[in-house]
């Protein structure tokens, strides 16, 4: 790949305005490097559900079901990995301590009945999660890549990621997230008060403080307040 290709791509980025068009640009744009299929994710942490968390679906079809329904992201050495580092990284170096448990293996095994063998990820900071990864897949057993060629596709994915968030934050679809009311909750629980200091607070029940921060772990997939807190200010949704 030469680096005027990856100039063309920044730049054709900007015009995309809808996330199909941009994953199939992306995946023509890095098929010259050997890769036939990416994803693009928040990085699950601490209980969350993939699914949800999923920007752009370039995986072989049935494999995306296969991993969310198995929950592989929680022993899959790679997304493990995508959670402790900010440096790219192909995912044979990934340290064994990950990738040779048992549920990593059993994974790896999976994904190479779907056409993916190796890779290269790209994690990234993101407004929408606490972290994103941009992973590109190749049925290649090895996946062998130069300095260069590692900088032209963090640069690609970078510009990607920038892409879908502009996107989202042009569509306003954030904002529907959460309620006013869940909102509040969230604000007063940053703030350090239980739920029954909240319930003084806005003249509510505790139970129906309980519930509203319910409704805003189900709507971040987050096993805890604490993390919708998080994901809340994340995404700008509360400012505490």
């Amino acid at each position: 790949m030469i680096d005027s290709e990856v100039f063309e791509f920044v730049e054709r980025c900007n015009k995309h305005t809808a996330t199909g068009p941009l994953l199939g640009d992306l995946l023509e744009t890095v098929k010259s490097l050997g890769f036939e299929h990416l994803i693009l994710s928040g990085v699950p942490l601490g209980g969350q559900k993939l699914a949800p968390m999923v920007e752009l679906n370039g995986w072989p079809p049935g494999w995306f079901e296969r991993y969310v329904e198995a929950e592989h992201a929680a022993v899959d050495g790679v997304c493990i990995y995508s959670a402790k580092t900010l440096k790219p990284f192909l995912w044979a170096d990934v340290p064994a301590k990950w990738t040779e448990t048992e549920g990593s293996r059993r994974v790896a095994g999976e994904a190479s009945e779907f056409g993916i063998c190796s890779g290269f990820a790209v994690p990234m900071l993101s407004v929408h999660h606490w972290q994103s990864v941009l992973s590109f897949a190749s049925s290649q057993k090895t996946c062998k890549l130069s300095q260069r060629q590692q900088v032209q596709l963090v640069t690609m994915a970078v510009y990607a990621g920038m892409s879908i968030q502009a996107l989202t934050d042009t569509d306003g679809e954030a904002d529907g997230i959460l309620s006013d009311r869940e909102k509040e909750v969230l604000l007063w629980a940053a703030a350090g008060k239980t739920s029954s200091e909240t319930s003084q607070i806005l003249g509510l029940t505790e139970r129906t403080v309980k519930w509203h921060a319910t409704r805003a772990r189900e709507a971040f997939g987050v096993a805890t307040t604490t993390q919708a807190v998080i994901e809340a200010v994340r995404r700008r949704l509360i400012h505490p």
